[in-house]
């Protein structure tokens, strides 16, 4: 708070206050008062209206400065309530007031949108599980009774089936934390079971799959582990070319793990490497190839974010290696 901003709040108080001192002047001359009166009267009310104004301005100056500083150091700047004075001068405690009734607002409104958020999250959950009844069903009918159209049919189920696990995992994603198991994880096992969940369109695409080095525990969540991985290996498969291989390896480090996927298929240009982790974003060869949702690898940066890993991604020349960097040190990462 500055002395020009005060005096320029106050003009019409220094106005009124000046006015009154030529009228009382005006007064003590025209009735022949003794001159030291005429002199100092106007003068002590000067004076006690400069120290009424200095004092007035020194406790608001003093008061709004430490509110601007508490506000300024505050990393949540919506827990400045908690940490607020309370002012000793009316404007001061209309703010004060002001704001807090603002919180309360906020905090109910944002109580609200968190109970419809949470049904939808449950909505959609059990929607999920109701769908995957049925396909699973009609998957065992088709088993069962293999002809051409079958198989093509059951290709589009696989889909349909990949597509609500997004879905259910996208859910359940804003709430990681409350559905996560930080422990030592065999990287060996979790490949192994993603690659049996795939091995019927392993086979059928004739993909090679070379595993190395792979004996490694490393700290994480098994399950969405398995998701994320899920998602790659997936990707690897729809994009894959004339001799496809994966090559799945670990490499260990003094404070780190990480988890290398390499694969032939199409690539990705280099010009839109940066936005492969974008939500939505499918890339010029998703579009032109395969129908791609832009979510898979969205979900994979986000959950990796959450459980205090890491994730990046290079291609060149139809090689394309997917790269999760696990600390030594694992916990999960709220935001």
């Amino acid at each position: 708070m500055k002395l020009n901003d005060y005096l320029k709040n106050q003009i019409i108080n220094i106005t009124i206050a000046f006015f009154t001192i030529a009228l009382v002047w005006v007064i003590l001359w025209a009735f022949n008062c003794p001159r030291f009166l005429v002199f100092y009267v106007p003068f002590l009310i000067l004076i006690s209206f400069s120290l009424i104004c200095g004092y007035d301005f020194w406790r608001k100056r003093n008061y709004y400065n430490r509110f601007i500083q508490c506000l300024s150091e505050l990393d949540e700047k919506y827990l400045i309530t908690e940490l607020i004075e309370e002012p000793h001068f009316i404007e001061g405690k209309i703010m004060v007031d002001s704001i807090y009734e603002i919180d309360k607002a906020m905090k109910e409104h944002l109580n609200k949108s968190l109970f419809c958020q949470s049904e939808l999250k449950e909505y959609i959950e059990m929607w999920c599980h109701e769908v995957k009844t049925p396909v699973a069903t009609s998957q065992m009918i088709i088993e069962n009774n293999k002809n051409e159209i079958n198989d093509s049919i059951k290709e589009e189920l696989v889909k349909i089936d990949d597509y609500v696990e997004q879905v259910l995992f996208y859910a359940r994603s804003e709430n990681v934390e409350k559905d996560y198991l930080i422990k030592e994880v065999c990287l060996q096992d979790v490949v192994n079971t993603v690659i049996k969940r795939n091995k019927k369109d392993l086979i059928s695409k004739k993909i090679r799959i070379d595993l190395d080095d792979l004996n490694i525990v490393i700290p994480s969540d098994k399950k969405w582990l398995e998701f994320i991985l899920h998602q790659i290996i997936n990707n690897a498969i729809k994009y894959s070319q004339n001799q496809p291989f994966i090559h799945i390896y670990a490499q260990k480090y003094k404070d780190h793990v990480e988890l290398m996927i390499q694969d032939n298929g199409i690539g990705i240009l280099e010009s839109e490497i940066d936005r492969v982790f974008d939500k939505g974003f499918t890339g010029s060869n998703g579009r032109n190839f395969k129908k791609s949702t832009g979510i898979g690898l969205y979900l994979c940066k986000k959950l990796c974010l959450r459980l205090n890993h890491q994730i990046k991604i290079a291609s060149s020349h139809g090689n394309t290696v997917v790269t999760i960097i696990f600390p030594n040190n694992s916990y999960i990462t709220l935001h």
